[in-house]
C-alpha cells in the first residue's frame, strides 16, 4: 500500500522507538484486545488488529496516556480472518459507519478472544463464552443518534473512537424489522425537510430514535429537543413500518436518547416481548433470545424464601423469582418500569439503605459501571446467603467481586456472547456466604 506524502513506514517495538506521529504508518505486532474491541501494542491500541497479528496501520491520533491507529494492512493475519459480511466496515472518512470492532473474524474466534481478553484484562475466569443463536439480525433494540440540516438528516453511531457521526443505513446486526424501519425514517425526514439537534448551531431538532421490536411489530420513539407536535406527527403518519410511534422531549445538553416522558403519536404504544411489557420508554435487552437464557441461569439456584430483585426493569427475573420464592420485593429507579411492577420508583442504594432485615437472597442486573461501593457495603451490611449478579460490564463485576471478597466467594462464572461482532459480553455471576461454605 502506497505510503501517504511525508508518512514512513517502522516497526515499533513496545515504546523502544521514538513515539509515533499521526499520518505515520507503523507496523505492529498485536500483542492482546483491548475491552473496546482494539488490537494492544504496549501504548498503542489499533483498530481492525487482533492478537497474534502483525498489521500496518496509520496513527490517528498520539494522546498523553496512548496512541490510537487503524490498521490499513494486514501482514499476517490470524486463521479465522475473513471479508467482514457488512461492507461498511472499511474505514472511510466520508461519515459511513465503521462497523462492528470484531466482524473481521469467524464468530467462534471471537469468542475465544473474548474469554482471553476478560482473563487478561479483568481477571475473570470462564471456560466458554456461550454463542448467541444469531450472529447478525439478533438486535431487537437499537437507539440511533441523528444529524444533518434540513432535507440531509441521517440516523447511525458515533465512529468508533471519535464524535463523528456515521450513517448505518442498512445495518446487518439490526433486526431486519429495525433496519428497515430506520432507513424509511430517515428518508422521511428528508423529504419533510426535518433537521437534527445540533448543540453547536444551537439548532433545535430530532436528537435520537429508539427503535424496538417484539418480532413482528416496531415501537419508535423519537426523542427531539423541539416540541413541534405538527411537524412529528407529520412525520409518523409517513412511517408505514413502525405499528407504533411516540416522541420524547429532551432540550437539556449531552447525549441523551432518552427523555423522560412520552407521548403516544401513532399506533401501538407497547410490546410484549417475551412475556415482559415494553412501553414507549422500557427497557429491552438489545438479543432477547440470549436475555431469556441468562435470566434463567440467574435465578438458577437461587432457593426461595424472602429474595430482593435490584435494578428489576420491567420484571422478567421478578416474574421467575415469584416461582421459586415465598416473598419477592423488586426495586427499580426508572419510573415506566417501576410502574409496570407495582412500585414506587427507588435506587438500588436507597432500597438497601433503609432495609433492617437482611433477605435469604439477591439477585441484581445493574448497570455497566456495577453495582458500586455503596451497594455492596450494604450487601456486606445485610449478609443475605447468595447474590446473584447479571452484569453487562466486566470491569464493574471484578471491582463488585473484590469488594464482596471479605463476605463472599465466587461460585460459578458464565460468560455469554450478547453482541456478536462485537466486543460486548454479559455476566453472570453467583456468589455465596463464605461462612456457608463447607470446608
Amino acid at each position: 500500500m502506497p505510503l501517504s506524502d511525508g508518512a514512513r513506514k517502522r516497526t515499533l517495538m513496545k515504546g523502544k522507538e521514538p513515539r509515533p506521529n499521526e499520518g505515520d504508518r507503523v507496523t505492529f505486532e498485536i500483542e492482546s484486545l483491548m475491552p473496546s474491541g482494539e488490537g494492544g501494542c504496549g501504548r498503542t491500541r489499533i483498530a481492525g488488529g487482533f492478537p497474534g497479528e502483525r498489521v500496518v496501520a496509520r496513527i490517528d491520533h498520539v494522546g498523553k496516556h496512548a496512541t490510537f491507529a487503524t490498521a490499513v494492512e494486514v501482514e499476517r493475519g490470524r486463521p479465522s480472518r475473513r471479508v467482514p459480511p457488512c461492507l461498511r466496515h472499511v474505514d472511510l472518512k466520508d461519515g459511513r459507519c465503521t462497523g462492528c470492532a470484531l466482524m473481521a473474524l469467524g464468530e467462534s474466534d471471537q469468542r475465544t478472544l473474548l474469554r482471553e481478553m476478560m482473563l487478561a484484562q479483568h481477571g475473570l475466569e470462564v471456560g466458554e463464552v456461550v454463542a448467541a443463536p444469531q450472529s447478525l439480525g439478533y438486535r431487537w433494540s437499537a437507539k440511533r443518534i441523528a444529524y444533518g440540516g434540513p432535507g440531509k438528516l441521517r440516523l447511525g453511531s458515533f465512529m468508533r473512537g471519535t464524535n463523528r457521526p456515521a450513517d448505518m443505513k442498512g445495518c446487518l446486526v439490526d433486526h431486519p424489522l429495525i433496519a428497515a424501519a430506520a432507513d424509511e425514517l430517515a428518508e422521511a425526514a428528508r423529504d419533510l425537510g426535518i433537521a437534527a439537534h445540533d448543540e453547536e448551531r444551537k439548532r433545535l431538532g430530532l436528537r435520537a430514535v429508539w427503535l424496538r421490536t417484539d418480532g413482528t411489530q416496531v415501537l419508535a420513539t423519537l426523542v427531539t429537543s423541539e416540541a413541534d407536535e405538527v411537524e412529528l406527527v407529520r412525520l409518523s403518519a409517513r412511517l408505514t413500518l413502525c405499528d407504533g410511534v411516540a416522541c420524547s422531549f429532551h432540550r437539556g445538553g449531552g447525549n441523551v436518547l432518552r427523555g423522560a416522558e412520552a407521548m403516544v403519536l401513532r399506533g401501538i404504544e407497547a410490546l410484549d416481548v417475551k412475556g415482559t411489557r415494553v412501553g414507549l420508554l422500557g427497557f429491552l435487552q438489545p438479543n432477547p433470545e440470549v436475555a431469556e437464557q441468562m435470566y434463567d441461569d440467574l435465578v438458577d439456584g437461587i432457593g426461595g424464601g424472602r429474595i430482593f430483585d435490584l435494578y428489576a426493569g420491567s420484571g422478567a427475573t421478578t416474574r421467575r423469582l415469584k416461582a421459586v420464592a415465598s416473598e419477592v420485593v423488586p426495586c427499580e429507579s426508572h419510573l415506566e418500569g417501576a410502574s409496570s411492577l407495582g412500585i414506587e420508583a427507588e435506587t438500588a442504594e436507597d432500597f438497601l439503605a433503609r432495609q433492617s432485615d437482611g433477605p435469604d437472597a439477591v439477585v441484581a442486573n445493574p448497570p455497566r459501571k456495577g453495582l458500586g461501593a455503596a451497594v455492596t457495603n450494604e450487601l456486606l451490611r445485610l449478609r443475605p446467603a447468595r447474590i446473584h449478579v447479571m452484569a453487562c460490564g466486566p470491569a464493574g463485576l471484578a471491582a463488585d467481586i473484590a469488594a464482596l471478597a471479605e463476605g463472599y466467594r465466587l461460585e460459578s462464572l458464565h460468560a455469554y456472547d450478547t453482541l456478536p461482532q462485537t466486543p460486548h459480553v454479559e455476566l453472570i455471576a453467583k456468589l455465596v456466604r463464605i461462612e456457608d461454605v463447607a470446608g
